[in-house]
């Protein structure tokens, strides 16, 4: 009986893990690089986020809106960007919803972790127009591990070390291009940060979301398909990890800058 349990709790927590623990850690991540960046330019902080606000913000709320659409979620009110924010407030969506509404319920999780897909998807967007000799290079790297199903994250991991750093070496080649995407790409990673507002309304659908994972869990371990459905989640989540990695050392090149403007400061102080 002992082994059944444990049998079904580490199955349990491997499909929780490989659905959404990929998404918050990423979340948390860019959040944290986000938050450092924030302490470390200090006031200039700012400034840099009103900046970028322009082109992050909108995708940001994008993120929110497209979940509200695809989990039957009634929009009420949107401001994609607000050029003269009140309280750090640069967007929003509103949104109410059937609570009898499994479905609907369900979303909220999705809709609070939206900025994650929609800055992902705009990051891809942008690899594809910008940098298409990088982007193919790397598709056709993870198409090949893919292919032989014997690749590690360690394997997916050093090709997007090697996209991240081909992405510079682009200047070379076409500057206007790279840099259009570079201006594009980092106020993404800068503003696809998750807010305390996203994360405890992601948080409110948790349980329903743990329910149907052991309802799912149940009838696929029983009919003995559970090892088969880890082993297609992982290779799934082998690419998603890569790219979630891409965008998350997308957001720690803002700390790098902090800390070279906080250098520079110094240094002029010192003269």
């Amino acid at each position: 009986m002992s082994d059944v349990i444990f049998d079904f709790l580490l199955y349990f927590l491997q499909l929780v893990g490989l659905t959404l623990g990929v998404i918050v850690v990423c979340g948390f991540a860019v959040r944290f690089f986000s938050r450092t960046f924030a302490r470390l330019s200090g006031t200039g902080f700012g400034k840099i986020f009103d900046l970028t606000a322009a082109i992050g913000t909108p995708i940001h709320e994008l993120g929110h809106a497209i979940m509200c659409l695809i989990f039957a979620h009634r929009i009420t009110r949107i401001k994609l960007w607000s050029p003269s924010h009140e309280g750090g407030v640069y967007g929003y969506v509103e949104h109410n919803y059937n609570r009898k509404n499994p479905w609907a319920r369900l979303g909220s999780l999705f809709i609070g972790v939206g900025p994650i897909f929609s800055g992902l998807a705009v990051t891809v967007l942008m690899l594809w127009l910008c940098f298409p000799s990088e982007w193919g290079g790397y598709l056709d790297a993870s198409r090949a591990m893919l292919a032989t199903q014997s690749a590690g994250f360690g394997d997916y991991l050093s090709t997007v070390v090697s996209l991240f750093l081909d992405i510079f070496r682009a200047f070379g080649d076409n500057w206007v291009r790279s840099l259009i995407g570079i201006l594009i790409i980092l106020p993404v990673s800068l503003h696809v940060s998750l807010s305390w507002q996203d994360i405890k309304s992601a948080a409110g659908a948790l349980p329903l979301y743990l329910l149907l994972i052991i309802l799912f869990a149940i009838p696929t371990l029983a009919f003995g398909a559970s090892a088969a459905i880890v082993d297609w989640l992982w290779l799934w989540n082998l690419r998603a990890m890569s790219l979630f990695c891409l965008v998350i050392a997308f957001s720690a090149v803002w700390v790098i800058l902090a800390l070279l403007m906080r250098a520079i400061r110094i240094v002029v102080s010192w003269f």
